[in-house]
């Protein structure tokens, strides 16, 4: 698992995010000859009309829309207009040379791509906010906000003319995951810690000690588990499907030897299998599916950034696939040896341009409990480790011991906790596999608050995931030799973990 974990050596897996937005543009009415020439995008090129041709009603909260995915009183949509869209039926894209707007579209701050523009292109977002009305102490759905547009284009017919009508509408409620039957919790939300967590990808040792994303979230939707008599929970794999998003996390930036690498981890097919949450004792088990992406990237730019500054907060991407459109900050990291601003705020909407370099299939077997693997060299590696015959079993120090956690732990220049070094070189990491020696990595449950059986929800705990797992190789020799793929991969994550109902 090539990653860091958001909200996520030249690789390293990771965790995390929300059912993302649902994507599919709108072509705003008008002769299907020319609705291709110019349509909004709302929020993502995924979400279509739902209220007759030119409507969006957004449920507040709902993030395959609102941006900000909270249920706050107020949808944040990203609108913004594309041109020469391919695609739609029964029209050709053609150049278009000019947008006009309505005062009101304009007075929002929406802006067309540049023109003439004979290419598929969308112009920035504008994060337009709508708040719900409140009568008889009820949420009603908002006014409507009605947007136009005009596009001409150099050949017959010439003109497109374009509607918008955005709304936002109360949230349907819920948690994200349907209610559980046996009338226990329905949903276990994790989410990755400040400090503490630590990624270790491949043999080579240069690839270890990466931090997870701070934010990033993993969601289970759970069934069996009753208010008074059975406190174990299993997972529904169907509902679990829904909650996530498709990828785990957002990207993960980072410097594996000084190669600077973006990583997208998507779900697999299904996206977690197996998993069991117990309310009594706050053990958690899961089996994650991912398919890594592997981007090589600029020193000065590793992933895209999300502009929103917080976790939570809406901004637009500054670069990559979707560069200036809408987005919403779900986990932050500082990437050690990035050249300029080390800290990114990152999102599941900001996303690299291009092919990826290579792309690594895992099965992230996540565990409060303790996950070994075994030696000599496990997972196909070629050699156990780079300690030329000394042991992997020594404190680290320098590069790989800048700093201490407050529980005393070494922290490594790339961010993330050393474990152990070689003893001939005590500033490469290792994994002690030589002779048939173990990868341990230790989990941790404790007993959510309020304890069950109180009905009280939601119900907290701080615990440590941890897995260790086996890499393939990516094919990509930059990537391969660097890490020392294929090979093992382990991970220590502390979360919050969170119940509801």
């Amino acid at each position: 698992m090539v990653v860091v974990m958001a909200r996520r050596g030249a690789l390293a897996l990771l965790l995390v995010a929300l059912a993302a937005p649902a994507f599919a543009i709108v072509p705003g009415g008008g002769p299907a000859k020319t609705d291709c020439y110019a349509v909004w995008q709302v929020t993502t090129p995924d979400l279509a009309a739902n209220r007759g041709k030119t409507g969006v009603d957004c449920h507040d909260g709902d993030p395959s829309c609102d941006i900000d995915g909270q249920v706050d009183g107020t949808c944040t949509l990203g609108v913004s207009i594309c041109v020469a869209q391919p695609g739609l039926d029964r029209c050709t894209p053609n150049e278009v040379t000019s947008i006009k707007l309505s005062r009101r579209t304009a007075a929002l701050g929406v802006t067309a791509p540049s023109l003439p523009a004979t290419a598929p292109a969308c112009g920035p977002a504008t994060l337009v906010r709508i708040p719900l009305r409140s009568a008889h102490g009820r949420q009603r759905p908002s006014r409507p906000i009605r947007l136009a547009m005009t596009a001409k284009a150099s050949v017959k017919p010439r003109t497109d003319a374009d509607k918008l009508v955005l709304r936002c509408v109360p949230s349907v409620g819920g948690t994200g995951c349907p209610a559980n039957p046996s009338g226990g919790a329905s949903q276990l939300t994790l989410a990755i810690a400040n400090e503490g967590t630590d990624l270790d990808n491949g043999w080579s040792g240069l690839s270890h000690n990466f931090p997870l994303v701070f934010g990033t979230e993993l969601r289970m939707c759970l069934v069996t588990c009753d208010a008074t008599t059975t406190p174990v929970c299993t997972e529904n794999e169907t509902a679990t499907e829904q909650a996530n998003g498709p990828t785990f996390g957002p990207p993960i930036p980072l410097f594996a030897a000084g190669v600077p690498t973006c990583l997208v981890n998507r779900f697999g097919s299904p996206k977690m299998t197996g998993g069991t949450a117990d309310l009594a004792t706050g053990a958690v088990s899961a089996m994650v599916n991912l398919r890594t992406d592997v981007f090589l990237a600029s020193p000065t730019q590793v992933c895209p950034r999300c502009s929103g500054a917080t976790i939570g907060a809406t901004g637009t991407c500054d670069s990559g696939a979707r560069q200036g459109q809408a987005c919403r900050t779900e986990g932050t990291v500082r990437v050690g040896g990035a050249v300029g601003n080390p800290s990114y705020t990152l999102s599941p909407d900001c996303v690299p341009a291009g092919t990826p370099t290579g792309t690594l299939t895992i099965g992230l077997p996540l565990t409060t409990g303790t996950s070994t693997l075994s030696g000599p060299r496990p997972c196909g590696a070629t050699m156990d480790d780079q300690c030329n015959g000394s042991g992997c079993n020594a404190t680290c120090t320098g590069n790989a011991c800048v700093s201490t956690t407050t529980a005393g732990e070494c922290v490594d220049r790339k961010g993330g906790v050393s474990q152990l070094c070689c003893a001939s070189d005590t500033t490469r990491p290792c994994f002690p596999t030589a002779g048939g020696g173990q990868i341990v990595r230790t989990g941790a449950a404790a007993v959510p608050v309020p304890p069950w059986p109180d009905a009280g929800y939601p119900k907290t705990e701080s615990a440590v995931l941890t897995a260790t797992f086996c890499e393939p190789a990516t094919g990509s020799s930059n990537v391969d030799g660097v890490t020392g793929l294929p090979g093992p991969g382990a991970l220590l994550g502390p979360v919050t973990a969170t119940f509801s109902r």
